[in-house]
């Protein structure tokens, strides 16, 4: 065959080829998909529930299609392929599950999914900068906040940037829970609540809570309280000093008794939450008895509070240093010469803790509170790593 005839033969052919192309196949319906969304709320408030796991469910109501969690707005969305009938699921730890039955939805359903909390204690929490005594003018957005529960060993909350200085969370019975809240340029700061375990009905340490009587604390047959908690997060600047409260020594003597070792004990998870400082430890005394003998106690009394951080709790050497003052940093006017009473001595006998060194970011930044909580060894880690890391900068090597 000539190429002019089979040149002929592909033009003529080529409409139909195009043809058969374009012409559907079997066996390839089209599918179709319809948009199922809506809002998580708390059933009384209205409140929208951000990171509220919701999961959509085939007709079958046994696998699972999709899940997803709520926005900062309480908002979910999916978009499934075409079924008679769905179900959803919402579950948040603080709140009993929700169910909804979607049936012959056509293009778009909107479920809204109110959930119900469990007994417990709700908490309206406001962050502000510890500087500005509660102005509201001064609350401080975009932190880091993560909530974990110590007693079912899950992270409730984790919320990489809260685009408010306001947020709530329920806090449930027998259970104790651990809070973190970060923010560049500030302390990372802890807090402890305890709702009906070991005798505790509900204790909360590291925030503050304002009287019950301002707001009506109690509601569902007495079962869930609303609280307005208060977080202060005080900025980081090297030489701020702050005061450690109960640190009392026998008279001439510089060992730690039980009540000064909890406030240590406090003192050390605050350092280790806090591994991008550095501080003194310093003892002062008042001004009775003479200089040296006073330098000289505060100097021992310094000591031995850092040395029981140190070997206890293992606060590394090199992020905490002591220094005795003895008397010559007095608060008041209380010197030698002066008759003052009792209490005016005791402004003077204090420890105090004063920033010296910061790094440039926190180590901790990038961990999770589930991480820092259940790796114990975590502290030490992330020490070594940066002295590892100042040490190479310096051309020197490191072994641990």
């Amino acid at each position: 065959m000539s190429s002019s005839i089979r040149l002929l033969l592909f033009v003529f052919l080529l409409p139909s080829l195009a043809l058969a192309q374009s012409v559907p196949q079997k066996n390839q319906a089209k599918v179709e998909y319809i948009t199922i969304e809506g809002i998580v709320t708390d059933s009384v408030s209205g409140a929208p529930i951000s990171q509220s796991k919701v999961t959509l469910y085939d007709d079958g109501m046994k696998e699972a299609i999709a899940t997803t969690e709520t926005s900062t707005e309480g908002r979910y969305t999916f978009d499934a392929p075409r079924r008679e009938r769905y179900k959803l699921l919402a579950d948040k730890p603080t709140y009993f599950q929700k169910e909804a039955i979607v049936l012959w939805p056509d293009g778009q359903a909107n479920v809204p999914l109110p959930l119900v909390r469990k007994p417990g204690y709700v908490f309206d929490i406001t962050i502000f900068d510890k500087a500005f005594e509660h102005n509201p003018v001064n609350t401080l957005r975009d932190c880091k906040v993560e909530i974990y529960n110590n007693t079912t060993k899950e992270q409730e909350l984790a919320v990489e940037r809260m685009p408010k200085s306001t947020f709530n969370f329920s806090f449930t019975e027998g259970n104790h829970y651990t809070m973190l809240v970060r923010k560049p340029g500030y302390f990372n700061r802890r807090v402890e609540v305890y709702v009906n375990v070991n005798g505790c009905i509900l204790c909360v340490d590291g925030m503050g809570v304002k009287q019950p009587e301002v707001v009506p604390i109690m509601s569902h047959s007495n079962q869930i309280g609303y609280f307005l908690g208060v977080l202060d997060l005080d900025s980081i600047q090297v030489g701020k000093r702050f005061e450690l409260k109960n640190i009392y020594y026998d008279f001439d003597k510089w060992d730690i008794k039980s009540e000064a070792a909890k406030t240590l004990d406090k003192l050390a998870v605050f350092l280790k939450d806090n591994p991008s400082i550095k501080v003194e430890l310093g003892s002062h005394t008042d001004a009775r008895g003479n200089d040296p003998y006073n330098l000289n106690l505060s100097d021992k009394r310094a000591s031995s509070a850092v040395d029981y951080l140190v070997s206890t709790q293992g606060i590394d050497t090199d992020n905490i240093t002591s220094k005795g003052y003895g008397e010559t940093q007095l608060v008041n006017r209380c010197d030698d010469g002066f008759s003052c009473s009792e209490t005016e001595h005791q402004m003077n006998r204090r420890t105090e803790i004063k920033i010296t060194g910061l790094l440039d970011k926190d180590p901790l930044w990038d961990k999770t509170l589930k991480q820092i909580i259940e790796d114990p060894q975590l502290y030490r880690k992330v020490i070594d790593m940066e002295k590892r890391k100042k040490a190479y900068s310096q051309g020197l090597t490191v072994d641990f």
